[in-house]
């Protein structure tokens, strides 16, 4: 049984993007992660950084993953551009070869098997899936840690599906089923 620690982004005064139907990312966010958790706490601890809508600072949600000793860390995003047509989804994980590496690759195994017409904006550059970046909650975290872009809630198209609770549930079973993946691979180490 691992300890999961969900992180939905935003929240409370910090809307997140606001989607082209008036969505707002924080609500998506929530809504993703509660249905991550009803998948995995059969199997798994889990740990939410929010569970309602209110304001969580970025260094205290990697704090709460600290002090709590999860095995691996998610934070649900939805993406934004001003150029609408953007579209696809991402990984990230911070910089370097890390543990996160392997959490973010058996996710995008399950998330490709579920949305295989979505776009995936990978970086191929250092041989693996995710991309990389200093994001707080990744760099504070001492656990396996991945920020999830689920889609572009500034495109017509993806706002839908985003807004949409079969896709969220969907959304929610992938990448449920790829922190189980990571775990049964753990378990061979």
């Amino acid at each position: 049984m691992g300890k999961v620690a969900i992180d939905p982004g935003h929240g409370g005064r910090d809307p997140g993007a606001i989607g082209k139907l008036g969505e707002k990312e924080k609500d998506i966010n929530l809504e993703i992660a509660l249905k991550i958790k009803s998948k995995l706490e059969t199997k798994h601890k889990v740990l939410l950084t929010r569970t309602e809508d209110l304001f969580v600072g970025l260094a205290q949600r990697a704090a709460m993953a600290n002090a709590w000793g999860a095995d691996v860390f998610i934070s649900i995003h939805c993406n934004a551009a001003s150029n609408d047509a953007a579209h696809g989804w991402e990984i990230w994980t911070s910089p370097g070869i890390t543990g996160a590496d392997r959490l973010a690759t058996t996710i995008a195994q399950e998330w490709r098997k579920a949305f295989p017409k979505q776009t995936m904006r990978a970086d191929w550059s250092d041989g693996d899936i995710d991309k990389e970046a200093g994001f707080t909650v990744l760099m504070k975290t001492r656990m396996p840690a991945v920020l999830i872009e689920l889609g572009f809630i500034t495109n017509r198209k993806e706002a839908k599906l985003l807004a949409d609770p079969r896709w969220q549930e969907k959304a929610a079973e992938a990448i449920a089923q790829g922190i189980d993946g990571f775990f049964a691979e753990e378990g061979k180490r």
